[in-house]
């Protein structure tokens, strides 16, 4: 189902995509490396005392938590900006146009909020 919203929506929602796309891989650059096509977070490197040694497991937890959530959403906008270039942006796998006040809120929705 193709697309009903205007030219210039779909235009400022790909340069917000491709903008927030850019940012997540610069953050996952830093914080991760490329694993067999996933990213995997970098372990940060501390001194070797207990009270370092707890500190580097409890940082390398939660660097693996923000990997996985920077990761799925870089998912979700490359999914997006593939809709946009099929033409299908901006409507449900229902065929459901989404509101535009739902995609500027998030421009990778997939559904529409009741």
């Amino acid at each position: 189902m193709p697309t009903h919203h205007s030219a210039e929506f779909i235009a400022e929602m790909k340069q917000r995509l491709e903008a927030e796309r850019e940012q997540l891989r610069s953050r996952l650059k830093g914080n991760a490396h490329l694993d067999h096509g996933n990213y995997v977070g970098t372990a940060p490197e501390y001194e070797r005392d207990e009270e370092e040694n707890a500190m580097e497991a409890a940082d390398q937890v939660a660097i693996e938590e923000i990997t996985e959530t920077e990761e799925a959403r870089l998912k979700e906008v490359e999914a997006a900006l593939g809709r946009l270039a099929a033409g299908t942006y901006g409507v449900t796998p229902a065929g459901d146009t989404i509101p535009e006040e739902r995609l500027r809120a998030n421009p990778a929705a997939t559904t529409i909020v009741k």
